[in-house]
C-alpha cells in the first residue's frame, strides 16, 4: 500500500496519539494542532477519510474521531519500524531479563512474560544437602554467583547426618564445575561410587532431579495491568504455554516481532498485541522476552526500549 506523503504523516500522527496509553479516538482538530503539521482541520478530515477508505482507520461513532484498524497497526509497524533490525542476537544476563521485565511493566503498565534460560545449562560451583523435614532432604545446586536451584528429594531409609554428609560429598564430586545436565549424566555413570546407604534411592533421586531441571521456567510480571485495562471474560493463561505459542508463531524470526490481535490465542479479547524479541547465549537461542499490552499502549516508546537494548548489546 502506497500513501502520499501528507496522508502518511497524518496516519503516523493518528497512531502516535492513539498509542499513548489512553486509546481515545483521534479527532482531526487534534491532528491539525500537532507541531509541524501546517494543515487545517478540513485537510486532515479528508486525509482521514481516505485512510478509512483503504482500511487503515475507522470511526467507532458517527461524530467521533478515528482509531486504527488491525490492518492499520500492521501497516504502521511494517512501514515505520525496521523491526528485524532492532535488538538482533540480544544476549542478556538473567538478572537483566528480570530487571527489564519489572521496569517495562511499571513504566508502561503492561505485562511481561519472559522465558528464563534453561536451568540445565547452569554451571554448578558447589552442592549442599540440607535436612529439610521428616521426609525430604533439600539439595542446593549453587553457581559461582551464589544463585541456586533448590530441589527436594525423598530421604533414604538411613537418613542420619553422617549419610547426608557422605552423599553431599559425593554430589560435589559429581556436579562440581559441570553443567546441571552433565551432572545428571555423571550421577548415572558414577552410581557405583555413591555411598552404599544411598544406592537404593539413587535412581529415584536422579529421576526427581531430571524432572525438575528439565522443566521449562518463566516469569510473568504485571498481569494485573491487563485485567484493569482490557475487557477479558476469562483468564489469559500467560506463562510457559503462551511462550511456546509465541515461539511457534515466530520461529526463526530475529529482532523485534509483533503479533497482532488475530494472531493471538486470546479468543475473547480483541484488544491486545504482543511485542517479542528472542535472546541468545553464545549465539544459541534461549527463549523469548514478550510484552503483552493493549493496542493503545505506548508502542513506540516500548520499541524504543528494545532499540536501547540492541545498542547496549553491541
Amino acid at each position: 500500500m502506497k500513501l502520499n506523503p501528507r496522508d502518511q504523516q497524518i496516519f503516523s500522527a493518528v497512531m502516535s496519539l492513539y498509542c499513548n496509553g489512553e486509546g481515545l479516538p483521534v479527532a482531526s482538530t487534534r491532528i491539525a494542532k500537532q507541531k509541524g503539521m501546517a494543515v487545517c482541520s478540513a485537510t486532515v478530515r479528508n486525509a482521514m477519510a481516505r485512510l478509512e477508505k483503504v482500511g487503515l482507520l475507522y470511526s467507532p461513532h458517527t461524530s467521533a474521531g478515528r482509531v486504527p484498524t488491525n490492518a492499520g497497526f500492521d501497516y504502521w509497524l511494517d512501514e515505520f519500524f525496521a523491526l528485524p533490525e532492532i535488538a538482533p542476537y540480544w544476549q542478556p544476563e538473567q538478572a537483566q531479563l528480570v530487571e527489564l521485565a519489572h521496569g517495562l511493566s511499571q513504566r508502561y503498565k503492561v505485562c511481561c512474560c519472559v522465558g528464563l534460560p534453561q536451568v540445565s545449562s547452569q554451571l554448578v560451583f558447589r552442592v549442599e544437602v540440607l535436612d529439610f523435614d521428616g521426609s525430604n532432604w533439600l539439595i542446593l545446586l549453587i553457581d559461582r554467583a551464589g544463585q541456586s536451584h533448590n530441589i527436594c528429594i525423598t530421604k533414604p531409609e538411613d537418613s542420619s547426618d553422617a549419610v547426608r554428609y557422605q552423599f553431599a560429598t559425593w554430589l560435589n564430586t559429581v556436579f562440581s564445575q559441570q553443567t546441571l545436565m552433565e551432572g545428571l549424566y555423571r550421577m548415572q555413570a558414577m552410581a557405583g561410587t555413591a555411598p552404599n546407604n544411598c544406592h537404593d534411592s539413587l535412581t529415584q533421586w536422579t529421576r526427581q532431579l531430571s524432572q525438575k531441571l528439565g522443566s521449562d521456567n518463566s516469569i510473568v510480571v504485571g498481569e494485573n495491568y491487563l485485567y484493569r485495562q482490557v475487557d477479558c471474560q476469562t483468564s489469559l493463561n500467560i506463562g510457559v504455554s503462551f511462550l511456546n505459542f509465541v515461539e511457534d508463531k515466530l520461529a526463526f524470526k530475529n529482532g523485534v516481532s509483533v503479533l497482532n490481535t488475530e494472531q493471538l490465542p486470546f479468543t475473547d479479547c480483541n484488544e491486545l498485541m504482543v511485542i517479542s524479541v528472542p535472546y541468545f547465549n553464545n549465539h544459541e537461542y534461549q527463549s523469548r522476552f514478550c510484552v503483552i499490552c493493549p493496542k493503545s499502549a505506548q508502542i513506540e516508546a516500548i520499541i524504543q526500549e528494545f532499540k536501547l537494548i540492541g545498542s547496549s548489546a553491541s
